[in-house]
């Protein structure tokens, strides 16, 4: 090697330079901008999906990819509403997007076995099982232009009304709000009369006379304040209300590496987990609170209940003929449902 003939202080100028610039470019690839995703949330903050669900979940997830990352929000339908965010996700205006199956059941036929009548008992063994047959390829034929991040399920459906309903005769000819084909098919063969109408719209209708009450969950009864109105609360299993949080698929392979095992980590079980029970507590919470404005809760009888059960049927047999692989579906569900009352985990 040559030997260097520049005098010691040069020498040792240059090494200070060298330490320096590699300090440096240490501090600028630490400080490197994040990935931002934009997370679509159709609802206002203030919902149980958000608060026990979305937020802590972004929160972890930014803290686990140590600053690759930034999830930013985007409430009540500032990136798109319900029946533009699928698409609008799968174009990239959004990230990240959760919503309701609602006004998307057509493109998801085969996800609509939670909706369906007498099914399950509440929400936490509709989200599990939903996810769980989606995780084992059953209905993973719907998701192939998305990434889901998790499929949960809302509060358990309550019929509430303005007079007491508790058997199938006391539904002869009243009016109620549904949001749903398969609810409404339910409401009709109970001797009801369906009325489609968004939830937004249902107070001024309940006001007006319009409807006698509406179906939607346990939480969705204050949410809209058509708890202001309606005074009778019917516990009636007549399925669930289908939701999801979807990442865009190029968005989710192009994250950094750090990224990706962030959102991988606190996603899909985890995620689902979180939601099935942030469910559960957001129906059971609004219970008490119901009463304590007044309200009655009823439940059917085991003897009415099985006059329900049995009216309604026709649904579950008509969904398993004009669902692709219905059959194997409904089966696959059942057998989730089953495992989950006995205490299986995902």
């Amino acid at each position: 090697m040559p030997f260097d003939t520049r005098p010691r202080c040069a020498r040792t100028l240059l090494r200070a330079s060298g330490i320096l610039c590699a300090l440096l470019f240490a501090v600028s690839t630490a400080h490197a901008d994040p990935t931002v995703l934009k997370f679509a949330f159709t609802a206002p903050p203030t919902t149980w999906v958000n608060t026990m669900g979305a937020e802590p979940w972004a929160k972890e997830v930014e803290a686990e990819a140590a600053g690759a990352l930034e999830i930013k929000f985007f409430y009540a339908g500032a990136l798109g509403n319900a029946g533009n965010i699928y698409d609008r996700t799968i174009n990239g205006v959004a990230q990240i997007a959760f919503n309701s199956f609602g006004e998307l059941s057509s493109q998801f036929p085969k996800t609509g076995v939670v909706a369906l009548p007498f099914e399950t008992k509440n929400c936490t063994e509709s989200a599990l099982a939903l996810w769980r047959i989606y995780k084992s390829g059953v209905v993973a034929d719907e998701y192939t232009k998305v990434h889901p991040l998790s499929l949960f399920a809302f509060p358990d459906f309550v019929l509430t009304t303005k007079k007491s309903i508790t058997k199938m005769s006391d539904m002869d000819g009243v009016k109620i709000s549904i949001g749903s084909r398969v609810v409404g098919q339910s409401v009709q063969l109970l001797g009801g009369v369906p009325i489609a109408l968004k939830p937004s719209d249902v107070y001024q209708a309940v006001q007006r006379g319009v409807v006698d009450g509406m179906i939607l969950s346990w939480a969705g009864i204050s949410v809209y304040k058509v708890d202001e109105l309606t005074k009778y609360d019917l516990d009636m299993p007549l399925g669930v209300g289908p939701g999801f949080i979807f990442m865009n698929k190029e968005a989710y392979a192009s994250l950094p590496e750090a990224g990706r095992r962030a959102i991988d980590k606190y996603s899909g079980d985890a995620l689902t987990e979180r939601l099935a029970k942030a469910c559960f507590i957001a129906g059971e919470e609004n219970r008490p609170n119901l009463i304590s404005r007044g309200h009655t809760i009823s439940v059917l009888t085991p003897q009415e209940s099985e006059r329900w059960k049995a009216r309604v049927a026709p649904i579950t047999e008509e969904w398993v003929k004009t669902t692709p692989d219905g059959a194997k579906v409904l089966a696959a569900f059942r057998a989730e449902v089953a495992r989950i009352k006995a205490g299986g985990s995902l």
